[in-house]
Formats: C-alpha cells, structure tokens, sequence
C-alpha cells in the first residue's frame, strides 16, 4: 500500500511539474519619457481575457500558458501608451515594453481608412453584405509592424472580410472602437456559418475569443 501511494504522490508530482514547465514568465517594463507620474491604467492580454489594474511604473511579471503569440495592450487617460513585444513569446523572448509619452491628438490612418472617426459599428446585416460586397470589411488590430499574416489572404476570400493593422498606440477611445468593429463582424459570422469559422482565423483580433 505504501508503495502504491508513493507511485501515486510521484505521478501527481511530476504532472504538476509538467504543467508548470509549459507556462512562460513573462516582464512586463515601463519606458515613461515624460516627467508626470503614472496614476492609473489598465494592462491587458486580449487573448486571455486578462486585465490588471496598474498604478506605477514599477515593473511586474505575468504567468501565460505556455509559449506562442499573444497580444497586449496598455491603456491609459494621462499617456499615449506603445507597447512592443516578441511576435511570439518564448522563455528567452518574454520581455513586454510599455513606453509612455506625452498625450497628443492622434489620427489614425490606413490608406482611405480613417480610424476611428469614419468608423460604423452599428452596420445591418444588409450594411455588412455590401461592405464585404466592395472589399472594404476588415478585422482591425493594433501591432508594432504592418505585417500582415498570409494566411488572411485566404480568409478574406473564403468569408470576404480582412484584416487592418493599426499602430501599436491602444488608447481606451481606439481599443473600445476595434472590439466593437470586431465584435460586430464576428456576430455577423455566427448568424450566417456558425462558429466553426472562427477556427480558421489566423490570429484573433480584439474581442474575438
């Protein structure tokens, strides 16, 4: 019987020593080149669902799951917040920069794309049809690059909706505005195939889960 719980106590600890070997510490670290104090803001994992609460400068760490691509976002009232990371976090690339500047007016633009003064999330089902109808339909997202995946190509032609990158700046007007672009879209997806097209994504925007 001892041997038999011995067995047992090794097994259980050697699988929670597995798990935990999968998850990845990550350092998230704050670049502030003004001369104001950080009061609040929010930093947040879009593909998680997480959201923290921050109140300094002071630099923290974050557990995720495991390795892979993710995406973080930083907002704050009192900066314009740019947040740069690997495009896939890994134990050796695990560092997340949060750098603060002054706040400025910001235009946001992509092409003939104006975000996000110009942008309608309260379309009809018929409103959407002729957006993906002319092309112009798109997923947005926020990155440090305007690389998009090629996969999208093949997404976009299979359901007639892209994917716009916008630039690493995630203030809360912006963020609010890409989650309900994105969300509108994804609703609209569900009526019409289900959920089975959210498989096919080849990153997952804001609000998509």
């Amino acid at each position: 019987m001892k041997k038999i719980i011995l067995t047992l106590i090794l097994s259980l600890t050697f699988t929670i020593s597995k798990a935990t070997e999968k998850e990845i510490i990550a350092e998230v670290v704050f670049e502030n080149l003004t001369t104001k104090a950080l009061i609040f803001g929010e930093f947040f994992i879009t593909d998680t669902n997480v959201r923290i609460e921050i109140k300094d400068t002071q630099s923290f760490q974050i557990t995720l799951p495991g390795k892979g691509k993710y995406q973080f976002g930083f907002s704050t009232k009192d900066f314009t917040a740019y947040t740069y990371y690997p495009a896939r976090i890994t134990n050796k690339k695990n560092t997340i920069t949060i750098r603060l500047v002054e706040k400025t007016e910001l235009t946001f633009n992509n092409g003939n794309f104006s975000f996000p003064l110009n942008l309608d999330t309260n379309l009809t089902d018929e409103q959407i049809e002729k957006r993906i109808s002319a092309g112009n339909l798109n997923f947005i997202t926020h990155g440090i690059d305007d690389s998009i995946p090629k996969e999208f190509s093949d997404f976009k032609v299979k359901y007639g909706i892209g994917l716009i990158k916008e630039n690493c700046v995630i203030d809360p007007i912006s963020f609010k505005k890409s989650t309900e672009n994105n969300i509108m879209i994804a609703d609209y997806l569900d009526k019409k195939y289900g959920e089975d097209w959210r498989k096919e994504l080849p990153t997952k925007p804001f609000g998509i889960k």
